[in-house]
């Protein structure tokens, strides 16, 4: 049964999925105002993908961005995410440089830090045990955007998040059929009777929207809506999927 994390004044893993709004920008201004832009519209939280960020190898210019967005954001929590090139990124970096960057950046500013599990659970433990120890709590990811993977492998990557020591655990899979989307969904709902962590899964594109929808049913606790750009295939518009939400709530 999932046990409710209190981040600010977000409660992630009970009642509706907590709404996410990334933002993605090359230059401090250009994140800035993406970041004003989506607080406008009410999400629960906000990512920033900063993978995009022309300056991500300067741990100033990253500080600079998240103590200004912090002005911004007041109560709601910040993710921060450097999503690599291997899982559908912009990023280009080895391990010791993507470690530094999110350990760089652990701190005051973020609530959240998103860690990619894989290839190498082992590492990305010994990476969330250093982030913990900064004050940060930990989204455990992996994403798959070109396939689902089968019932197993799912049920063994949410695992191994847990194992190495996340927060949240977090599984993107990309859909080639409807049965993909319902395996997906099946998973999630099974493996949420066996943890208390919360868990983020959701099907993208297209064929994978209802996923996002479909939280509160199965036991995703949040899902991502655009603002004014999308971070990854199927994303719905924010004030659409609240709506939907709070329709599926009763």
């Amino acid at each position: 049964m999932t046990k409710a994390m209190k981040v600010r004044g977000c409660r992630i893993g009970e009642g509706m999925p907590k709404i996410c709004v990334p933002v993605m920008g090359s230059t401090e201004e250009e994140i800035i105002r993406r970041i004003t832009e989506a607080v406008d519209k009410g999400p629960d939280l906000v990512e920033w993908r900063a993978d995009f960020f022309a300056g991500i190898h300067d741990e100033k210019r990253v500080r600079g961005v998240l103590d200004g967005a912090r002005k911004y954001l007041e109560k709601t929590p910040l993710l921060f995410t450097v999503r690599t090139e291997g899982e559908g990124g912009a990023l280009a970096a080895d391990a010791d440089t993507y470690d530094r960057i999110l350990l760089g950046a652990a701190g005051d500013g973020p609530d959240l830090v998103d860690v990619e599990i894989m290839p190498d659970a082992a590492h990305a433990a010994v990476l969330i045990e250093s982030l913990h120890k900064k004050g940060v709590a930990v989204i455990g990811s992996n994403h798959h955007f070109h396939e689902t993977p089968d019932s197993v492998e799912m049920r063994k990557i949410l695992s191994d998040m847990e194992r190495a020591g996340a927060d949240i655990l977090k599984l993107a899979v990309m859909p080639n059929t409807a049965e993909d989307v319902l395996r997906l969904l099946a998973v999630t709902e099974a493996y949420r009777r066996q943890t208390e962590k919360p868990l983020v899964t959701m099907s993208m594109g297209r064929l994978g929207a209802v996923s996002r929808l479909a939280g509160e049913l199965v036991g995703s606790s949040v899902t991502f809506g655009s603002v004014a750009q999308a971070s990854a295939p199927g994303q719905i518009d924010l004030a659409d999927m609240r709506k939907i939400l709070e329709l599926l709530h009763g």
